[in-house]
């Protein structure tokens, strides 16, 4: 399979630890019972995924796992194992079974669900190759890679679109006003610091406890 990835900032990755971190994710969607992929219905699901944000893990994951699989996407959740440092990867496991596979690296909710639309982008925008394997860490932003560049702005956009995100300059260091944003954009205050800090508008440590930290479930 031809691959695109790009690596972990700290340290590189393993290609046969993620060769066993992909067979790993195969492994449990040949037990999900997903339709044809669909995407006209995927793209009308967007906003309903979008809104999933706003909950704890507990209440939107098994809503997210069908959303995706009524539009024929099949989404699963897979431990980073060591030499991976990878967030996400979306391929194709058949010409009609798109698979979004995510190891919850950086176990907070920003990068979790910025890697989940960053995936989207790949299965929307890439789907004319099928033989590729998108293998990701968005948390880096440096890429020449075009389809890596295509999906990074995506996923950014649809999160906070570009006409809200010019109100984020303003909102400085004030949760108050954080959460009300966040609120009237319809996603999680997590979210928001999560972009303030990509976007270099607060340090990286500043306001980490409006984020939810996220762990794997019985039912991941």
């Amino acid at each position: 399979m031809q691959m695109q990835f790009r690596r972990s900032l700290s340290e590189p990755a393993n290609i046969g630890a993620i060769s066993a971190w992909l067979r790993m994710g195969e492994q449990l969607a040949e037990k999900a019972d997903t339709p044809h992929y669909d995407e006209a219905r995927l793209r009308a699901k967007l906003a309903e995924i979008r809104a999933l944000t706003q909950l704890p893990q507990q209440e939107f994951e098994p809503q997210l796992k069908r959303l995706l699989q009524e539009a024929g996407v099949t989404l699963v959740l897979v431990p980073a194992i060591p030499g991976t440092h990878v967030s996400g990867v979306a391929r194709w496991l058949n010409p009609h079974g798109p698979l979004i596979q995510l190891s919850l690296y950086g176990e907070s909710n920003d990068r979790f669900w910025f890697t989940l639309f960053h995936e989207l982008a790949h299965i929307l925008l890439h789907s004319k190759e099928k033989k590729s394997v998108f293998l990701d860490d968005p948390s880096k932003a440096d890429t020449s890679s075009k389809e890596e560049q295509q999906a990074n702005a995506w996923a950014r956009d649809f999160l906070i679109p570009a006409e809200q995100a010019q109100q984020l300059a303003a909102l400085g260091k004030n949760k108050t006003e954080i959460r009300n944003f966040a609120k009237k954009t319809g996603i999680h205050p997590g979210i928001v610091v999560g972009r303030l800090q990509h976007e270099k508008l607060i340090a990286i440590t500043w306001m980490n406890d409006l984020k939810d930290g996220f762990q794997f479930l019985k039912t991941s």
